[in-house]
């Protein structure tokens, strides 16, 4: 039996970017310092305060800097904005000294105290509607002391707090910007990065200038394209005929095929990621945990991370990716078992099955497991109508109040968890990140506890609590954590993967 899937990618698009990429033909290097990347979707805000997705986060990373900020490749912390800073022995206290010599881009003046003071206290303003409030409940006030140096008061310490500064979220904007543009900001942002925004076509490109004035100097680069390719064929024609000139690799045939091209670079690390299928329980029966199970007994996993994910990827021991700080290695296993699967569904009541909808995102790193899942999931008498979205548009409505009976996706991470356990399990995230509504006071009591707690021990042990009993819930079936993997073009060097998928240009340059 073929599987049925209802597509809602807006096909106009696609055939735009199919038919561009078919004329170019050829393998020509790109214009005189412009750099192209091929992007799995197009992008849907540059507001760093409301950024959720990969793609937004991908661009903006050369828009805007933060206080601090990752040393590229690792998840070390390292001067960015702020050249240094102290804090107080209870650690509720910080100042920063900003970097001297700073300015907006496109004429919007000099970084002041002012701009971080704005920044930070605008992601607790409930008009932003930031889906990053609660990451910063700590915050009490931040003070510019003078036009270089910043205050920050907590209510109490916040062991992630230089983490969380190194985030894209707390990118610092323009306040004058910001007024102005109002709910535009987000579609004509203005950062103090090496990159500033020229212009979005949508479903075509966006494309970053090079800021003359970049306090580090003019970067190499003269534009950044940011081309949306969601199907992986188009994609990949793009990249072999010379198209764009990086993108990220998915698929294992061609990692190995462009692994034999001395022509080409390809840039790999292990990924601060996990790759998952999740349940709602408000759309039932997913509110019944033995349903859940049975769902997660039915996927062979293993089938999937062999047979289409065979060495880009690691398989999944628990919920948060081996590099994050507390990362448990193994929870609770649900083995591939059909018959489990069944009886469980009949102690359910639900001995004949049922119907569902299974949201699935246009990008092949998800389509191409999801049709294993219906598949799996036919065997035990599971429906599951696979119903493809354009990326934005499923994130929009996976976030939504309605939600998702059934989706799939991957969620990025932090070097510490506090973001991604805070949000994703959570009462307080929903609808906004906790996609499965899962509401359960033991765990929201003891993720209060974990993000405010300096002591180490204690944090740890309440972190592996909410990891192992969000896996004895079988929302999730989380499946594995991908390597990040680009390839280039020998055109173009200096290029670095990172394990939180930043496409970050500091050392990038394309020559002939």
């Amino acid at each position: 039996m073929t599987s049925r899937i209802r597509y809602t990618v807006p096909i106009l698009a696609l055939l735009l970017a199919v038919g561009g990429f078919a004329a170019t033909g050829g393998a020509a290097p790109p214009a005189r310092g412009e750099l192209r990347i091929g992007m799995q979707y197009d992008y849907g805000t540059l507001d760093p305060a409301v950024i959720t997705s990969v793609t937004d986060k991908q661009t903006s990373t050369n828009l805007y800097e933060g206080l601090v900020r990752y040393r590229l490749g690792t998840v070390s912390i390292e001067p960015d904005l702020a050249q240094k800073w102290t804090s107080t022995p209870d650690g509720k206290t910080w100042t920063f000294m900003l970097r001297r010599g700073v300015k907006f881009q496109k004429g919007y003046g000099a970084l002041t105290a002012g701009d971080v003071k704005f920044s930070l206290e605008r992601i607790l303003d409930p008009a932003v509607r930031s889906p990053y409030a609660t990451l910063m409940q700590a915050l009490d006030r931040v003070d510019a002391v003078d036009v270089s140096t910043v205050r920050v008061v907590l209510k109490a310490p916040d062991p992630a707090f230089l983490d969380k500064l190194a985030n894209t979220f707390t990118s610092i904007v323009s306040e004058r910007a910001v007024r102005e543009k109002g709910a535009g900001f987000g579609h004509d942002p203005i950062g103090t990065g090496p990159y500033q925004f020229d212009h979005w076509s949508p479903q075509q490109e966006t494309v970053l200038a090079a800021f003359d004035d970049y306090w580090g100097g003019r970067p190499a680069l003269g534009r950044v394209v940011y081309v949306p390719i969601p199907d992986e064929t188009t994609m990949y024609n793009a990249f072999d005929g010379g198209n764009v000139d990086l993108i990220q690799i998915t698929d294992p045939d061609k990692l190995r095929k462009y692994r034999q091209d001395a022509h080409l670079g390809i840039s790999e690390v292990p990924g601060l990621i996990t790759r998952f299928v999740g349940m709602n329980r408000k759309y039932p029966p997913f509110d019944d945990k033995r349903v859940r199970t049975a769902v997660l007994h039915a996927v062979n996993k293993d089938e999937i991370i062999k047979g289409i994910f065979g060495g880009i990827s690691t398989p999944a021991g628990c919920i948060l990716a081996p590099g994050v700080e507390d990362a448990l290695r193994q929870c609770t296993q649900y083995a591939y078992d059909p018959a489990a699967s069944k009886k469980l569904l009949a102690e359910a009541g639900l001995a004949q099955g049922f119907k569902t909808t299974f949201y699935v995102p246009n990008i092949d790193r998800f389509t191409k497991p999801a049709v294993v899942v219906q598949e799996n999931l036919r065997a035990v008498g599971i429906d599951a109508e696979i119903q493809v979205m354009e990326a934005q548009s499923f994130l929009a409505k996976l976030a939504s109040p309605e939600g998702m009976p059934m989706f799939t996706l991957s969620r990025g991470q932090d070097a510490t968890p506090d973001r991604v356990l805070f949000n994703w399990f959570s009462t307080k995230g929903i609808p906004r990140d906790n996609w499965a509504n899962i509401s359960i006071p033991e765990v929201d009591q003891w993720l209060d506890a974990a993000v405010t707690t300096t002591d180490a021990a204690k944090r740890r042990e309440l972190f592996a609590n909410v990891q192992r009993r969000i896996a004895d819930e079988a929302y999730y079936l989380f499946l594995d954590h991908e390597n990040i993997i680009f390839a280039s073009h020998g055109w173009v060097h200096g290029f670095q993967s990172d394990p939180q998928r930043s496409i970050r240009l500091d050392d990038v340059t394309v020559s002939r």
